[in-house]
């Protein structure tokens, strides 16, 4: 709500505003990535998706 700030949602959220665009994966985890962005931890977005994205900070590059 507001200017830079965003909830992610899972796709059956209740809170989940009405028209909210329908994000794929990889989408959904750049979005997550993003500074102002918290993921609802009602619908189990954060649940879902913090694993993910913690992982990502273990990969290494080589």
């Amino acid at each position: 709500r507001g200017p830079g700030r965003a909830v992610l949602h899972a796709v059956d959220c209740e809170e989940a505003p009405q028209g909210a665009p329908l994000l794929p994966l990889e989408r959904a985890l750049d979005v997550a990535e993003q500074p102002g962005t918290r993921l609802c931890s009602l619908c189990g977005a954060a649940q879902e998706l913090d694993p993910v994205l913690r992982g990502f900070d273990h990969i290494e590059g080589g």
